[in-house]
């Protein structure tokens, strides 16, 4: 094998939350390549790792009920202890997070090739946090990889020993797999095994004296761009490999931007030609990337030079042969930070209002960080609507423009008084009407289901919320009416399932609704028991599912700790890509992904048809020069030239002290390897050198 490149693994010391460097992040197998220029270690993802342990489903978890479990789903169940054995989500084959499954986190990783190429990963396997789990007095884990893009845990190597094993190491010298490891005492230990993939989960593997039982050292040497790191060993790989990896956990940045050639035939007059010039207006730019993925873009170009174009071309004064030029600049808008300052959850939505083409906003309201009842109990779902995005903004007024659609004391469909929390707002248009799908919560009763008494009695109670929708008014012949006016909405109906009974049947709460469309069906996906569940409904009767909910997004990694709400969905390129939240609300929000083909018929309500992203999509890190921390609860949306953009929340975060989620507005783009990229930077995007440019027009 030919090799160009050193590529390291490690983890990294913790540090702290706000340096999205706590041991949920830290102790992940993390990716470093030598610099061919300076020999220094570059971190690739920012530092963060890309490989992380995945939790482990309890004993008693029957293979139904885990079945969302699909980073686990090679991996043996782990015994329940003094803790129950499994929750009441298990009895409608879903699990509970942290009740049905337990977090772990890995350290001492080890890289090394298979026998068919690929790469192994051994690790000694945690608690959540680097505390002894027990798998270590007697095992690792093993998990492979085609790319290091993605992986495959494949559970537990077990050894013949319970003296401990430490800092495992394996290698493959031409006819086994060696196994290298120290016990707690120090003392070097091997094994061997023909087959390294099925010793995972299977008999335990005899120790083989007449092995060289020498670990490999750890990685030495100086890491000043890596900080404070524990690491693991050094692998080589090939050129084609290290740049996949580039392309993927580095920076994506713009190299070049284009515009192709146009003509222009001289024998056009008047009307004819004027028009034929007014069709170069449109013509867009082509950017270039790092990573050899590409951008179109809108351009502003010159209106003095095409005017004077149009009327040359008009009167009859082009001929064949001559050449001109229009100059112009590529179209980038560079949204506030923040874009809506304690407005959490947001929604933008581009919608054409009786053929008015408009945009409108809308969000939870977070101030303060208090999304049950904020405003000293003044709770309201605000509405933002203008002509264009930027004009939603704080900046652009959006704020003192805003209109509420409903109020503390609005009663729902049923007649129940909504109090409190008017959660995760989203627009969308279901039935022909304009909808907006969100949570209601409802004052507490004096106990809880369980009968223990009720901390939230006679006030607002999350617990008692659940996911609603209202929709717009029409007249008699079918026009919406203004969505500005309040009174032009229906009363919001809770949403229920097909047998009319709640969504959630083992708790109460439901939230974060959204919309996901697929071969002519229509499904809801949304939060409930800590995970996303799915269930199909007729846009006619939007109110209504028609088949039971499945849990398809289980939280399964340290880093989307013990919770996936906020799922969205969009379709690119064959496949629908549903980014959804974890890590709770405040600065450790992080941002996932799972994926399934699109226009195929296929079950979305089958985990297996999801492929989960490892490591988070978007995650706490620096923007333009500024640190966002706990970004997440996005939604997909457009701007005003169909560009794609990324709308979602971070943490107001200032000297240890936590103010709520502010609102952010970006663009986003598609990688050459098809994956999106949600946190590129304004340069990034459009390298200043590159933004004017000229287009050449050929008289022929």
């Amino acid at each position: 094998m030919s090799s160009a490149y050193s590529l390291m693994c490690y983890t990294r010391i913790p540090t702290s939350r706000d340096e999205a460097n706590n041991e949920d992040i830290a102790l992940s197998m993390h990716l470093a390549l030598r610099s061919q220029t300076t020999g220094e270690w570059m971190p690739l993802n920012e530092n963060y790792g890309v490989f992380f342990a995945a939790a482990v489903p309890r004993d008693g978890v029957p293979a139904s009920a885990r079945r969302a479990c699909t980073a686990a789903e090679r991996l043996a169940g782990e015994p329940a202890a003094d803790r129950p054995p499994v929750s009441d989500a298990v009895a409608f084959d879903a699990v509970m997070p942290d009740v049905d499954t337990v977090l772990k986190s890995l350290t001492d990783p080890y890289l090394f090739r298979l026998r068919d190429g690929r790469f192994g990963i051994a690790a000694t396997r945690t608690a959540r946090g680097g505390g002894a789990d027990g798998s270590e007095r007697s095992s690792f884990l093993l998990a492979v990889s085609r790319d290091l893009r993605s992986y495959t845990q494949l559970g537990m190597v077990r050894l013949d020993t319970e003296a401990g094993v430490r800092r495992p190491a394996v290698d493959f010298d031409g006819r086994r797999y060696v196994i290298r490891w120290r016990d707690d005492e120090g003392a070097a230990h091997a094994a061997a095994t023909p087959d390294i993939l099925a010793a995972a989960n299977a008999a335990p593997l005899s120790v083989v004296d007449s092995v060289p039982v020498a670990p490999a050292s750890p990685a030495a040497g100086e890491f000043p761009a890596l900080g404070s790191i524990r690491p693991g060993n050094v692998v080589e790989i090939t050129e084609t490999e290290a740049a996949a990896l580039i392309a993927r956990f580095g920076r994506v940045y713009n190299t070049g931007v284009t515009v192709r050639p146009f003509s222009l035939p001289a024998d056009l007059r008047g009307e004819d030609a004027r028009a034929a010039v007014r069709t170069l207006a449109n013509a867009t730019a082509t950017l270039r990337y790092s990573d050899g993925s590409d951008a179109n873009r809108a351009v502003d170009w010159n209106a003095d030079q095409l005017a004077a174009l149009a009327d040359d071309a008009a009167a009859g004064r082009l001929a064949p042969g001559q050449t001109r030029r229009i100059d112009g600049r590529v179209r980038q808008t560079v949204y506030p930070v923040p874009f809506a300052v304690e407005r959490a959850d947001p929604s933008v939505f581009a919608w054409n209002f009786n053929g008015e083409p408009m945009f409108l906003f809308i969000a939870t309201d977070d101030t303060d960080g208090n999304c049950i009842d904020p405003n000293g109990g003044r709770t309201h779902m605000p509405l933002r609507v203008a002509s264009s995005i930027l004009e939603l903004s704080d900046a652009a007024g959006g704020r003192e423009r805003e209109i509420d659609l409903l109020r503390r004391g609005d009663r729902n469909s049923e007649g129940r008084v909504m109090t409190g929390c008017f959660w995760a707002p989203e627009l969308h248009v279901i039935g022909g009407r304009l909808s907006v799908l969100f949570m209601p919560c409802f004052d507490g009763g004096p106990t809880n289901p369980d009968g223990s008494p009720n901390p939230a009695a006679g006030r607002p109670d999350m617990w008692t919320g659940s996911c609603h929708i209202m929709q717009l008014k029409q007249d008699a012949d079918g026009r919406d009416l203004d969505p500005r006016d309040a009174a032009n909405w229906d009363a919001p109906r809770p949403i229920l399932d097909p047998d009319g009974g709640p969504l959630n049947p083992v708790q109460r709460i439901s939230l974060d609704m959204t919309v996901i469309q697929d071969s002519g069906r229509w499904y809801y996906a949304w939060q409930q028991v800590g995970s996303v569940w799915i269930a199909a409904f007729d846009p006619e009767r939007p109110d209504r599912l028609t088949s039971k909910p499945r849990q398809i997004i289980v939280p399964e990694f340290a880093w989307d700790n013990l919770i996936a709400e906020g799922p969205n969905a969009v379709v690119h390129d064959g496949r629908i890509w549903l980014i959804y939240s974890g890590s709770l609300v405040g600065i450790d929000y992080t941002t996932g992904v799972v994926s399934a083909p699109a226009g195929q018929r296929a079950d979305l309500t089958d985990p297996a048809v999801w492929t989960k992203l490892d490591y988070p999509l978007q995650k706490s890190g620096v923007y333009n020069g500024e640190w966002q921390l706990g970004t997440g609860h996005g939604m997909w949306s457009h701007d005003e030239d169909g560009n794609l953009i990324y709308v979602f929340h971070n943490a107001e975060y200032e000297n240890g002290r936590y103010g709520g989620r502010d609102a952010q507005v970006r663009r986003v783009h598609w990688a050459a390897d098809g994956m999106p990229i949600l946190d590129m930077q304004s340069d990034e995007e459009l390298n200043p050198a590159y933004a004017c440019i000229t287009m050449e027009i050929v008289v022929r």
